[in-house]
């Protein structure tokens, strides 16, 4: 028998938006990018800013209005 080695999974999360979001957020606060591709990056306090700094949103406004999905950095 051969052993196949297979790369490790992508483990990049999504969230899609949802009217009722009863998940609750990361505890790792990771970056994310919505549906209109900006970029979401974690505040001081429970806010999340736009990369360019002009838009501020919650956690669950950001789920309520968007499909995000988690950037990853390597």
């Amino acid at each position: 028998m051969t052993t196949v080695e297979r790369p490790a999974v992508n483990t990049t999360r999504v969230w899609l938006a949802a009217p009722l979001c009863r998940a609750p957020e990361p505890s790792d606060r990771p970056v994310v990018r919505d549906d209109l591709m900006r970029t979401w990056v974690p505040a001081v306090g429970a806010v999340y800013c736009s990369a360019d700094g002009r838009h501020r949103a919650t956690w669950q406004q950001l789920r309520v209005q968007h499909d995000l999905v988690e950037v990853r950095t390597r």
